[in-house]
């Protein structure tokens, strides 16, 4: 017998207050190290009113530019396909609560983001990162200043795209062919080549030598990753902890008071309960009925950060067929030198390259959650290289170098990446499973066919709706309405 997710549709919200709007302006006046996936869907309760909340914050009605709309649902449980085919749909979610921002109507929009890790390639501010990650290990050297994470990021669009001074002639110059640096690179190989001929040795295969010898020397992610040893001042250690272990009972409560820690110093949010806690960064509708023998299993986890034994950052992480999603990510502030922020991602991505991509060949990419161009909180993920943007429209992956002169071109708002290509294939109403009287799930072809009544404007739009957004990939997910439960 098939294994079906179920999901229960709500539709779409009323317009909250957006959380990148404020994040923005606050941003001008207190600058905060961002996370994985910062959101103001960050989960709890979700009603049919004029209000709602996740993570125990309240949004109520805004001013026309400050306003999000999500479509929303509740995962009673969600194999890792579904989830995965939910993800490249636009989906995300927050403890059991799902979500996707209306795109064309949200003020910030939000567009999915993946790494594909087996082309990453490590920017000089990432391996500054950990140089000062691998020194404070090493030698309890903490450095006079963060690093900043804005450094190399694309200029913010945030509804007029700023006109350029154009460069000085002395600028003009370095930055033309002509620049003293390519220069002597050039002088360089010149004379090069002409050693090479003078002893009567094989140009092109001595080039290709030398190209060889470059990429040697180009160090990896993994290496830089510190091997600890009795000599350092520090020891750090990361360990990942399925969210339903007795590893996580243990550490619950230590977790908690650092994510309240964190959500008060760097959020100022201190009305935070164990309960939101669990609701939002422990609780999860996703279950593995297929478990097979390689480890870990695809589910939700904390990654702990421990250092002397003391955890200091957990990264709140899915494990699916083709990534890993990065949902949250909370950590100790005395920290913040360290860059916890950028520091974790780069041990995800480690993570995805060195033991996950080597035992399924399909897991190999690294999920960020959103990309808003106009928030600094979160536009630093495009600076992981080269990532992907999801299409709204063909919901098609689209490389981000492409994307940012589009959005530059429509002045940061709602974009779509691929115009010329047609629309995603919508399911088939009828051929949609729905949950029917709370315990039997049939076509709702064949629901409507036995209960004629239940064909309501109401029901056949939101399903209407429901089937635009998954597409055909979704039919293992049975729909659950609470029209035709009651």
């Amino acid at each position: 017998m098939a294994y079906f997710s179920i999901v229960e549709y709500f539709g779409a919200s009323e317009k909250g207050s957006c959380g990148y709007c404020r994040s923005r302006q606050r941003s001008k006046s207190k600058e905060t190290q961002p996370g994985p996936d910062v959101s103001i869907t960050d989960d709890s309760k979700v009603d049919s009113g004029n209000s709602y909340s996740f993570g125990g914050t309240a949004f109520s009605l805004q001013p026309e530019d400050e306003q999000i709309i999500l479509d929303r649902a509740l995962g009673y449980s969600l194999t890792p396909n579904a989830y995965q085919i939910l993800l490249d749909r636009g989906w995300r979610r927050s403890g059991r609560y799902l979500y996707k921002p209306t795109m064309d109507k949200t003020c910030c929009p939000q567009y999915t983001i993946r790494l594909d890790v087996t082309k990453f390639k490590l920017s000089r501010t990432q391996r500054k990162v950990l140089r000062v990650m691998n020194d404070y290990l090493k030698n309890d050297h903490i450095p006079k200043s963060k690093v900043n994470e804005e450094a190399g990021a694309q200029a913010s669009i945030s509804g007029t795209v700023s006109k350029a001074k154009p460069p000085s002639s002395k600028k003009r110059h370095l930055e033309s062919d002509e620049s003293p640096v390519k220069k002597k690179k050039f002088i360089r190989c010149e004379r090069a080549i002409n050693r090479w001929i003078a002893k009567g040795l094989n140009v092109e295969e001595e080039q290709r030598k030398r190209i060889e010898k470059e990429k040697a020397r180009k160090r990896t992610l993994e290496s830089f990753l510190p091997q600890w040893d009795e000599s350092w001042k520090h020891k750090l250690e990361v360990r990942l902890v399925s969210v339903n272990s007795e590893e996580y009972r243990n550490d619950a409560q230590e977790e908690f008071e650092l994510y309240k820690k964190y959500q008060s110093m760097i959020h100022e949010d201190k009305r935070n309960s164990f309960e939101d806690f669990e609701r939002f960064l422990v609780k999860s509708p996703l279950t593995d009925q297929t478990k097979d023998k390689i480890e870990p299993h695809f589910g939700s986890y904390h990654e702990q950060y421990r250092l002397d034994g003391k955890i200091i950052a957990v990264g709140v992480v899915d494990i699916l067929p083709k990534c890993l999603s990065s949902k949250y990510l909370f950590y100790d502030p005395d920290y913040a030198f360290l860059t916890l922020g950028t520091y974790t991602a780069l041990h995800e991505i480690s993570y995805v390259q060195s033991e996950l991509l080597p035992h399924r060949a399909e897991l190999k990419y690294y999920y960020m959650g959103y990309y808003i161009s106009s928030c600094p909180k979160m536009r630093y993920k495009g600076k992981f290289h080269p990532s992907d943007l999801l299409c709204d429209h063909s919901f098609t992956w689209v490389p981000l170098s492409e994307c940012l002169p589009m959005l530059a071109a429509n002045e940061g708002n709602f974009t779509i990446w691929r115009k010329e290509m047609p629309s995603a294939t919508k399911m088939d109403v009828n051929k949609l499973n729905v949950v029917y009287k709370r315990e039997v799930i049939y076509s709702w072809e064949h629901v409507k066919h036995v209960n004629p009544d239940l064909n309501t404007e109401e029901v056949t739009d939101k399903l209407r709706k429901w089937s635009e957004m998954v597409g055909p990939e979704a039919k293992c997910i049975a729909l659950c309405l609470r029209e035709l439960n009651m």
